[in-house]
């Protein structure tokens, strides 16, 4: 058979075609293959435990606890803590935020770099710590502290935590600010009859420096960080607290009020970074407003910021940091220096005696948690001291307690228990012992005037014995929010040496004023005294907010209905409404109220007859049940 050349052709190209297809696969098969081997060994390196770099938040964290941190490092508290040993200083974008805030029952110091983790504790024991202002090098930090009885100076150091005195006297010293060489601090200190400014050597070369030595406050000192010339103060030598400047470079004349308000209250002044401007706070109308001075022309006009109380500057001027409050709670807020409000820091509500500084410095946050016992879990701003046990929503008898009906519901009688006990210690005698009204039934109305819905109707709720305030030893000083009215307590503490309380540093109010024949008392139910009372004295209000009690607001005619000022009550509200807290003790119909229906004219009307009683007006309240294991009563004085 003849073969035609074509189909030769084809035949002996089949099988080099064929060989070229095995050959492509062959290849195909390599990288596909390769390409797995390279994934593989990746996903295992990243896998591997060898140090990388780690996320700053998480470093400070695990040094905290004497771990050595790692990418995926996860930081617990039970870890066992190692000897601290020295780690570089941890520098924020922002720099460092040292404030003091409520640590349980007591006010610590806390440093935090703003929007980079949670504050970290700096102090800690069963004494206060309050006032930090931190030296021009961000190395230290000098505070108030009673650690040592009476109120003193300390400093602290940013780097190693270690604490040194600098002043131990009688008296009571405290707000400290720094000479931009950080080779002196001026501050405020206390002497039986008044307050003064001083200055003081940090080295210890040179005893301490009056500069003033007016009648009456001179507080809150603030040092001109840019030529170190100027110390601006607050004083109420003019009849009301206006900012004051001394001129270090004029011996005579050396004060300047640079406010001159005589219906305006000012307070915690502090210049900018160049000096050129003074902040400082007033309230207006029941609104704390910011307001910024040339404090090269104080003659012009002050602007206002925006609204808060405690202005600092941020370490390039270009920022304000202050504290917002409400009544009953307070948080930090951030400005521009065009009155817009700022991403919130880190810190949101915190409670106790609030101060802070701002510098650009970083700190050592090995120093944190300080004293801390192994395995407690990390601080937490505005912890409770006492466990609250839920509540049972039954009344238990006040153990010890001079009252009308001296019960409460189950968790409130606990809380009030610690709240007593603390105030006793702190004020050296038993405020609590008596009241003037615990737990009120419905078959019990309060005087005529109170509203209906109460929380003394709760049994959450105490009202002190007014006699104390009558008696000289509470005083009140008067806070406005809006229009809303209400009132701090202070307490006289027992023993007069500085060791039991702090003097007073604002002037209270006088409810009594509106009987002196004065008409301008009259109209305001009062008026403010014209001398801070001179002694020793505890800060009630703060106190029983640590306890979980609130302060409730005076009455809309408190002015007029004594009554209504309502600065004695206290409630325990655990986050409920009236309703919700009536409710543990009545079933609905006990507590239904009829409301009243006036038609727009008028229409006549039978003569009125008798009527019954509705059967809720005579509901009987619970009865209490005896209380077991309750804390034995302090001593009064």
């Amino acid at each position: 058979m003849k073969v035609s050349p074509s189909s030769n052709q084809d035949h002996n190209e089949a099988p080099a075609s064929g060989l070229r297809v095995r050959v492509f696969r062959l290849i195909l098969i390599l990288a596909v293959v390769g390409v797995l081997t390279l994934a593989w060994a990746s996903l295992s390196r990243s896998h591997e435990t060898a140090p990388s770099h780690a996320n700053a938040t998480l470093v400070a964290l695990a040094t905290d606890i004497g771990r050595t941190p790692s990418a995926a490092a996860s930081v617990t508290a039970s870890a066992v803590p190692a000897t601290p040993r020295p780690v570089s200083t941890r520098q924020g974008a922002l720099g460092t935020i040292v404030f003091s805030a409520r640590h349980g029952a007591h006010d610590h110091l806390w440093a935090v770099s703003p929007g980079e983790g949670s504050p970290i504790l700096l102090t800690d024991g069963a004494f206060d710590d309050r006032d930090p202002a931190i030296s021009p090098d961000g190395s230290q930090v000098a505070f108030a502290s009673n650690r040592g009885g009476p109120w003193d100076l300390y400093l602290l150091s940013l780097s190693t935590g270690d604490v040194r005195q600098l002043t131990e006297t009688s008296g009571t010293d405290g707000h400290p600010t720094w000479s931009p060489d950080g080779r002196w601090i001026a501050y405020e200190a206390y002497s039986q009859t008044d307050y003064d400014i001083w200055i003081l050597s940090v080295d210890g070369s040179q005893g301490p420096i009056q500069l003033t030595n007016a009648p009456g406050l001179d507080i809150s000192p603030t040092w001109d960080p840019s030529t170190g010339r100027r110390i601006a103060f607050v004083s109420d030598r003019s009849g009301s607290d206006d900012i004051f400047i001394a001129n270090l470079d004029r011996p005579q004349d050396r004060f300047e009020n640079v406010t001159h308000s005589a219906s305006l209250n000012e307070a915690d002044p502090v210049f900018s970074p160049d000096g050129s401007k003074l902040a400082y706070d007033v309230n207006v109308d029941g609104v704390r407003l910011i307001r910024i001075l040339d404090a090269e022309h104080p003659d012009r006009p002050a602007t206002v910021l925006a609204q808060g109380r405690l202005p600092r500057w941020s370490p390039d001027g270009t920022m304000m940091l202050a504290v917002l409050d409400s009544p009953l709670e307070s948080r930090f807020v951030g400005y521009g220096l065009d009155g817009s409000t700022l991403a919130p820091l880190t810190v949101s509500q915190v409670g106790g005696q609030l101060s802070l500084d701002w510098t650009s410095a970083g700190f050592n946050p090995v120093i944190g948690q300080a004293g801390l016992s192994a395995g407690a879990p990390r601080a937490q701003l505005g912890a409770t001291p006492v466990g609250i046990a839920p509540d049972q929503g039954t009344l238990i008898d006040l153990h010890g307690v001079n009252a009308p009906n001296p019960t409460l519901i189950g968790a409130t009688n606990e809380a009030f228990q610690a709240l007593r006990q603390a105030a006793a210690q702190e004020a050296g005698w038993d405020f609590l012992a008596k009241l003037g009204d615990a737990f009120v039934g419905l078959n019990d109305p309060l005087p005529p005037g109170f509203a209906y819905n109460d929380w003394l109707y709760t049994g959450r709720a105490f009202a002190f014995d007014q006699a104390a305030y009558q008696s000289g030893d509470v005083y009140l000083v008067r806070e406005d929010f809006g229009a809303q009215t209400f009132w701090r307590v202070f307490l006289r503490a027992g023993k007069q040496d500085g060791t039991e309380g702090r003097p007073l540093r604002v002037h209270p109010w006088d409810l009594n004023a509106r009987f002196s024949g004065n008409p301008d008392a009259y109209d305001q139910g009062g008026q403010r005294m014209s001398a801070v009372p001179q002694g020793y004295f505890v800060d009630f209000t703060a106190l029983a907010a640590t306890f979980g009690f609130e302060r409730q607001p005076a009455l809309p005619n408190w002015r007029t209905f004594y009554p209504g000022a309502r600065f004695d009550e206290f409630a325990f509200t655990q986050g409920l409404d009236w309703l919700a807290a009536m409710l543990e003790l009545y079933p609905p119909s006990a507590i239904a109220t009829p409301t009243v229906y006036h038609t727009p004219t008028a229409t006549p009307t039978n003569t009125p007859r008798p009527t019954p009683t509705p059967w809720w007006w005579r509901w009987r309240t619970p009865t209490p049940s005896p209380a077991a294991g309750l804390p034995t009563q302090p001593q009064t004085p």
